[in-house]
């Protein structure tokens, strides 16, 4: 089910979920209010990231400066101990054939690039390390799931070798956020970020693009709670 939109000069991105249960969705003052037998979830929407780089007033940061943004925090309560799936996603549906798109990581950060050699966008998220220690702080995510989150090993013996874990995959024109089974009481944050911009050269690297959007999606939840001056807590 669609709970909002953005639209960029590659298409529209839509934010969905999907339940086994039924959902009543209110809007709200800061956003969007997600209310069913077992989950509050609270989504806050805003446009501010853009207006961040703007105050870098620094020569050496017009560079970053991007055309638009949007976030959406996903602040999730469960209510009881039913089992029950959910589901986020993030996905723009291209406007044209030139539309191609690659994973753009970096450290603590999931996103994917999406360009037609004109127009860029950039969605991001949280990478499951930074998951992981805000699990171990029981900072919006249980601490029982550390050990399924972040680089963690894989297979038996000759086979063994390490992998990432996150709650949400990279798709080929977004991003997708499975939300773990919860206890009653436990909470889980996340969050996705988009900008979009021309596409343009790096500044000090002619041969290289810029990475403007990348950077405006490279924000942690701590980051964000802080310079939007939300409550940590529901």
């Amino acid at each position: 089910m669609r709970i909002s939109n953005f639209l960029t000069n590659l298409g529209e991105i839509s934010l969905n979920f999907q339940s086994d249960e039924e959902v009543k969705i209110i809007t709200s003052e800061l956003g969007y209010n997600l209310l069913s037998n077992s989950f509050k979830i609270e989504i806050i929407e805003f446009y501010d990231v853009k207006n961040w780089l703007d105050e870098l007033k620094k020569e050496e940061f017009n560079q970053f400066k991007v055309e638009k943004t949007i976030g959406w925090i996903f602040k999730i309560h469960k209510l009881n101990d039913a089992k029950k799936t959910l589901s986020f996603d993030c996905i723009l549906s291209p406007n044209n054939s030139k539309v191609t798109s690659e994973p753009d990581t970096g450290e603590h950060l999931d996103s994917v690039w999406i360009d037609d050699e004109k127009n860029v966008v950039s969605i991001g998220t949280e990478d499951g390390e930074i998951m992981k220690i805000r699990a171990k702080n029981n900072d919006w995510m249980p601490n029982r799931l550390k050990d399924n989150l972040g680089i963690v090993k894989s297979g038996f013996f000759l086979s063994k070798r390490y992998v990432e874990k996150s709650i949400t995959k990279i798709l080929p024109f977004g991003l997708k956020t499975e939300v773990p089974q919860l206890f009653k009481d436990e909470n889980l944050y996340f969050h996705y970020l988009i900008a979009t911009n021309k596409l343009k050269k790096n500044y000090d690297h002619p041969d290289e693009y810029s990475i403007a959007t990348h950077l405006a999606v490279d924000y942690s939840k701590r980051i964000l709670i802080e310079k939007l001056n939300l409550k940590d807590h529901f």
